[in-house]
């Protein structure tokens, strides 16, 4: 294989539209299309007159053998494409500022009908230059203005169409306009091309870009590389989300999506290997994709209680218990024993807090290889390492992954009404996060007044399930009022375990909140450990 190569070049206007024009540079079929608005098309142009720099294209020049097998064209243009034997040029980053540049002045203004999707509306660049206010005029606001003072930019480059373009403008405006068409022919956009890369290389390299606008990730990449006549991936994610979210788990990121998938498939997560996919193995085995993550979902719900994706304490535990149920068919009983204990061991530790993710999703996934097979040795890898001191540091919200392993911990032991010792749903307040089906204890008013700071009255410790109604005749009481007025007595005891409460009564009748969290908290941890014994 040739020498990999990366270069830097600037490219002038009038060459980078020449290079359009041959069919040289294409969209790949990831892109999302034409996304800008007229302000942004101007604010560029601005830049380029006022010549200021403007962020690089990256373009990746693929020979006939790493050719994709669907692109479109620039801004949906209608562009001949070059022989089989020519190599193209696929745009990575920089697709919103080339196709602006080429739409707005090239002569080509015939765009493709099978393309129309992602196709933008034309007006956009029909985009004139005033002279006298020198700005930028859309097309919308040149009839306002005396038509001897504005060039129309499509011909501004064109050294045919400007003499035409100057013989129509006011003779004080000549000079500025014969100006203004040099600034734009030698202004050079920067041009960094990738050559001689496989698209294994191409997908890291794209991964590290640190440019300006809308990045790629690995899914657009992905949905290049696996694209086949009957299967997009993009499509197939889609759908698979869609069907997620009637039971509220489809704002999976896609790109954990692919890991899923590739961690199904290869039994990997890093880039390297996801970007080795070949299109026909992702379709072959899309149905065991989605099967084994309907399963895990199914898990979730019934074993754990997580009824929503906004509860599951991180959503890297998705891609081992989907490589468990793709290899899995029938469960038994110990190796269900074995899952959820490493679910909870996860949940409550701080694996999938800190970096390497994709490494520590790997090592999951050979234990789960080795549960599958009745080997269940490796489950000593995994502890939880809470403490209570961590437990009454933790903030309750559902942007902490310490809240959401608490919440479904609570969920485990049948919590209680305190108000009135009846069931709480507790699939309602964990189907969608609402913080009227929260309480806290030790109530917010009450403590507030005592001199107690935020971070201590919103400590995870300070909360339980309680429904709205309930939640509102307790209000601000004290702990010593409503503990003894509110709290049925007949069930207090069962109300406080059932709510993993202590049940020493002095620590309420005295309102003492820091004995609270402190017994409470030591009453979590033992729980948890005994989920994971």
């Amino acid at each position: 294989m040739k020498r990999p190569e990366l270069n830097t070049t600037p490219i002038k206007i009038d060459k980078l539209i020449n290079r359009i024009d041959e069919g040289e540079i294409k969209i790949p079929a990831f892109q999302r299309g034409y996304v800008w608005k007229q302000n942004q098309v101007i604010e560029l142009l601005e830049s380029i007159v006022k010549q200021y720099p403007v962020s690089s294209v990256l373009l990746w020049e693929a020979n006939e053998k790493e050719k994709l097998r669907s692109t479109r064209n620039i801004a949906g243009y209608n562009i001949p494409d070059r022989g089989d034997n020519w190599p193209v040029n696929y745009v990575l980053d920089g697709q919103q500022r080339l196709s602006s540049i080429y739409a707005v002045f090239s002569s080509n203004v015939e765009q493709e009908e099978s393309s129309a999707k992602y196709n933008p509306n034309l007006n956009l660049f029909e985009i004139y230059y005033d002279f006298e206010s020198e700005a930028f005029l859309p097309v919308s606001e040149k009839e306002e203005v005396d038509p001897g003072r504005v060039v129309a930019l499509r011909n501004i480059i064109d050294p045919i169409k400007l003499v035409d373009e100057i013989a129509a403008l006011d003779k004080a405006y000549h000079l500025q306009a014969k100006n203004l068409s040099s600034v734009l022919l030698n202004y050079e956009i920067p041009v960094v091309q990738i050559k001689n890369r496989t698209k294994e290389e191409v997908g890291v390299i794209f991964e590290r870009i640190n440019n300006t606008g809308t990045k790629l990730n690995t899914l657009d990449l992905m949905t290049a590389w696996t694209w086949t006549e009957d299967f997009h991936l993009l499509d197939a994610i889609d759908e698979l989300l869609i069907e997620l979210e009637e039971k509220s788990f489809g704002n999976i990121d896609p790109k954990l999506v692919l890991q899923i998938v590739s961690g199904i498939i290869v039994g990997s997560t890093k880039t390297e290997n996801v970007l080795r996919l070949t299109g026909e193995r992702v379709r072959d085995n899309w149905d065991q994709v989605k099967n084994s993550v309907r399963a895990t979902v199914d898990f979730l719900s019934t074993q754990i209680k997580c009824s929503s994706i906004e509860f599951l304490p991180f959503h890297q535990q998705l891609v081992p218990l989907a490589r468990f149920y793709s290899k899995t068919k029938r469960v038994t009983e110990d190796q269900l024993d074995i899952i959820k204990r490493y679910f909870w061991s996860t949940s409550f530790s701080n694996r999938y807090s800190t970096g390497q993710t994709t490494h520590k999703m790997d090592a999951d996934i050979d234990f789960i290889d080795k549960v599958a097979d009745y080997d269940f040795t490796l489950i000593k890898r995994y502890s939880p390492s809470i403490t209570a001191i961590e437990l009454i540091a933790a903030q309750f919200s559902k942007a902490n992954p310490v809240t959401r392993a608490f919440l479904l911990l609570s969920a485990q032991h049948s919590p209680l009404d305190l108000a009135n010792g009846s069931s709480i749903d507790t699939g309602k307040s964990l189907s969608s996060y609402n913080r009227k089906q929260y309480h806290h204890i030790f109530p917010n008013a009450f403590l507030s007044k005592q001199g107690f700071s935020k971070e201590q009255r919103f400590s995870v410790v300070n909360f339980c399930f309680l429904p709205a109604d309930s939640n509102k005749k307790i209000s601000s009481k004290s702990p010593s009022d409503y503990f003894f007025s509110t709290v049925p007595s007949e069930k207090k005891s069962e109300i406080l375990l059932s709510n993993l409460l202590p049940q020493d009564e002095n620590i309420y009748s005295e309102d003492n909140f820091i004995g609270f969290l402190e017994s409470r908290s030591e009453l979590i941890v033992d729980s948890v450990h005994k989920l994971v014994n």
